[in-house]
């Protein structure tokens, strides 16, 4: 326990060294301190969420921060005097037939409720590897998915910096600074590794549309590599969108938003397809079913779906849900009135543009529909499987960003603030 203290010091002094020297940590032309202000929330919203579900929260079998943590102890435990059967279980090629034993420790290595694959056993894998230099801290795994999060929004601030006219201080604050965010995605959470690998993919996508280099090529295999082994669904919601910002090149504003309609036109029809309807229907089973035997105490109505028309039905009772529905709490605590007035906030922002209009550029008009095509179809998605507000509020986390990137683009900053450079 005393070398995993020890190991944790000095892997916040490399993180800390890294930030100062790297040019990848300088954001735009805000000062360095900035970057580390914004280290320094992850780690400290990290830290956060563990007193919370260890001393307010006390149930350690439900709180999610503990799930897969547990289980790698158990299997680092259980592998002791085995370290080939270690290195398979971290690198995924063992044979769980024949560890039935040592895997029957474990509670969440197997999950029915993941939409495409198991994606439990990857955040147990990377827990196996960090209880090598952890030694069982868990303020060591805090510090790791913290700095990973990091990286991920450092990215995503250079990917808006780069397609946008957004003051920096603008975009740090969307990017580093939205309580839930900090909350949900500085933690031993999958929603961490989620805001790196959306955050690589998007600046390594850009790196290689401005020029074809090795580090590019790495970033985007690297984000994509992440979201693969973690939520296939956020792929497939950023697909649409990319694939119009990325081959829209018409001066014409008819000709682009055309190609903008008929690409997601061929989405909905991939959408309505009875295969996705049933994987989407089952998967909004599956979290109805855990909701009955936890007795979630935020779960609200969604209606179920089992063909295109009743899918087309309950699109719009999923996306209100989603985008509106969390502003106003099922029941009443600290967190959720807290979540409820972050939400207020953000429903808010959209009268801004109407009130402080600006005319953005033509290709940062084209950036935005890209952002909204994101924040659409992930809320659909999100809406259409989550019937609980508690679940919504943090499985939306990695469209908040694009979702406010989107309505600040048209506002204009000069009128609101005339001093603010």
């Amino acid at each position: 326990m005393v070398l995993g203290y020890i190991s944790l010091f000095l892997l916040l002094a490399a993180f800390t060294f890294w930030i100062s020297k790297g040019a990848f940590f300088t954001l735009g032309s805000l000062p360095k301190r900035y970057s580390y202000l914004a280290f320094a929330l992850k780690v400290f919203s990290g830290i956060a969420l563990w007193l919370v579900y260890t001393y307010y929260y006390t149930n350690r079998m439900d709180a999610d921060i503990y799930k897969y943590f547990d289980d790698a102890a158990h299997l680092f435990k259980s592998t002791q005097s085995d370290w080939v059967l270690r290195l398979t279980l971290i690198a995924g090629f063992q044979n769980d037939i024949e560890i039935k034993s040592i895997l029957a420790g474990t509670n969440f290595w197997d999950s029915e409720s993941e939409l495409f694959f198991n994606d439990n056993r990857t955040m147990i894998r990377i827990h196996l590897a960090l209880w090598h230099l952890s030694g069982g801290v868990y303020l060591f795994h805090v510090c790791v998915f913290s700095f990973l999060s990091f990286i991920g929004s450092a990215a995503l601030f250079h990917f808006f910096k780069q397609n946008l006219s957004l003051p920096n201080w603008m975009v740090f604050i969307c990017c580093f600074c939205v309580p839930s965010v900090l909350f949900w995605a500085s933690a031993p959470l999958k929603e961490s590794l989620i805001i790196f690998g959306l955050g690589t993919l998007l600046f390594g996508i850009h790196g290689v549309k401005e020029r074809v280099n090795t580090q590019s090529i790495l970033w985007l295999t690297v984000g994509l590599l992440t979201l693969l082994s973690l939520k296939i669904y956020i792929l497939l919601a950023l697909l649409p969108g990319l694939w119009f910002w990325l081959t829209s090149t018409s001066k014409s504003k008819r000709a682009f938003q055309m190609k903008y309609l008929w690409i997601h036109f061929l989405l909905a029809l991939f959408l309505f397809s009875d295969r996705v309807i049933q994987v989407v229907s089952e998967k909004q089973l599956q979290f109805k079913t855990l909701i009955e035997r936890s007795g979630a105490n935020s779960a609200i109505d969604l209606n179920s779906f089992d063909s295109a028309l009743s899918l087309i039905y309950t699109i719009p009772q999923a996306l209100f849900n989603v985008l509106i529905r969390p502003a106003y709490p099922t029941n009443w605590n600290p967190f959720s009135l807290f979540a409820a007035a972050e939400h207020v906030i953000f429903l808010s922002l959209i009268f801004l543009p109407f009130i402080y209009k600006k005319r953005a550029q033509e290709s940062e008009q084209r950036f935005v529909l890209f952002c909204i095509s994101f924040v659409v179809i992930l809320s659909c998605i999100i809406g259409l499987t989550v019937p609980v507000v508690g679940g919504i509020v943090r499985y939306k986390v990695p469209l908040i960003p694009f979702y406010l990137i989107a309505i600040l683009t048209f506002t204009n900053f000069s009128k609101i603030a005339p001093k603010v450079k």
